[in-house]
């Protein structure tokens, strides 16, 4: 399935706070490497926020794919608006979406019922990517922070997982298929009473053209630089996984952002000078926004950390059969990066969170409630004043404290 009908509600906004600095000229020149780049009925024009649009027809997906990507060369990720049906046309799309009604006839979803029982078994997948086969610049503390979440998992004094349910990819084994494996494998096994921990700490690719930051892979393609889009964990794959598990505790945990700093050494995949129009800082940013979350977890009523809810309970009355839902943990928000410390060597967010876990008995909920004004904190104390990271928590049930450890 192609998810056409969500749009970056955080990208409309950065772009509402600040005058445009698109030109006509700008316009002109994106039109021109269209042509150049045999994309014969499609252009760009302004949006009502002047960022640059995609308008006209187009053969597939591939040469949106392109359209978007070269648009995002000349005026960088922050002003190339997000593709709606209403925008372009594209037959492909239009295939797919009829497909989606004459399936409806006889589509039934699964009986999901209420609650899930005891926890019977527990599996986890754990990746971190610091290496990249194609010149994306490499991270100092990915696999570092990997090894410190997967040694929490397994470590029989604290989460206790049984080794042989968790698998650990880092470097040139955290591949995409072999990540893409490794979910199928844990889909086809687990069953409704079981607990699936996913964690992946990488770089993230630019957003695409539905505002999407996918998880980049150990051979993450960079040339054509569409090719970074189609070679990572896209969040189509993760939304594949999250939809047909069975397990009804799931908790995705994403150490992952889109960062201009990782492209530097890439030839022709920023813009000139390196960063958006009008971005002031040289190493722009972006993380995964709410309405991703809500794509991946695909729920009308997700819940929101941030928002007013009922006080949580201590993480030491919370039975580890009480919480349950498909929760989804990301270290930054839109239009934020995910750091890492030199003081801490680790994920600024990955350090807390895992502090977290083992001082309140793995119980998720408290320990990113522990993490979050931290991270906050320390990346203000070694970044700067001015600057943000803000973890998020976005949950299907209010009552996801779910315990990784036995009691």
């Amino acid at each position: 399935m192609i998810f056409i009908t969500s749009v970056f509600v955080e990208v409309v906004c950065l772009a509402q706070t600040a005058e445009s600095p698109v030109t006509e000229s700008h316009i002109d020149g994106i039109n021109k490497l269209f042509k150049s780049n045999n994309i014969a009925n499609g252009f760009v024009k302004f949006d009502q926020y002047k960022r640059v649009m995609l308008k006209g027809e187009y053969a597939d997906e591939k040469e949106v794919d392109l359209a978007f990507s070269l648009a995002q060369t000349v005026v960088g990720i922050k002003w190339v608006s997000p593709v709606t049906p209403e925008n372009i046309k594209v037959k492909e799309w239009e295939k797919r979406l009829g497909g989606l009604f004459s399936r409806a006839a006889v589509f039934k979803p699964p009986i999901t019922g209420g609650a899930p029982g005891p926890i019977r078994n527990r599996y986890g997948l754990v990746v971190g990517v610091g290496k990249f086969k194609s010149g994306i610049t490499p991270l100092q503390y990915s696999v570092r922070d990997a090894g410190s979440f997967y040694n929490f998992l397994v470590d029989p004094r604290r989460a206790g997982f049984p080794k042989n349910n968790v698998y650990f990819l880092t470097d040139q084994n955290a591949t995409r298929d072999n990540i893409a494996r490794y979910l199928e494998g844990i889909k086809r096994a687990v069953g409704p009473d079981d607990l699936v921990v996913i964690y992946m700490s990488s770089h993230g690719t630019p957003p695409d053209k539905f505002g999407g930051v996918h998880v980049v892979t150990y051979d993450t393609e960079v040339k054509p630089r569409e090719r970074v889009w189609h070679t990572s964990v896209t969040d189509s794959m993760l939304k594949d996984f999250v939809e047909n598990l069975q397990a009804k505790r799931l908790v995705m945990i994403l150490d992952t952002c889109y960062s201009n700093g990782a492209y530097k050494a890439v030839p022709g995949f920023l813009p000139a000078g390196g960063k958006s129009l009008g971005v002031v800082e040289e190493d722009e940013g972006y993380g995964v926004s709410k309405t991703y979350g809500k794509r991946l977890l695909g729920a009308k009523d997700i819940v929101f950390e941030d928002e007013p809810r009922p006080k949580a309970s201590s993480a030491k009355s919370v039975d580890s059969q009480d919480g349950y839902g498909k929760v989804l943990i990301s270290a930054s928000s839109a239009g934020e990066k995910s750091w890492e410390s030199d003081t801490l060597r680790q994920s600024v967010f990955t350090y807390y969170f895992v502090d977290g876990l083992g001082r309140y008995q793995g119980s998720v909920k408290d320990a990113f409630t522990y993490a979050k004004p931290l991270v906050v904190r320390q990346v203000k104390q070694e970044k700067g004043a001015d600057i943000e990271q803000n973890p998020q928590a976005m949950a299907t049930n209010t009552d996801w404290n779910m315990r990784f450890s036995k009691k």
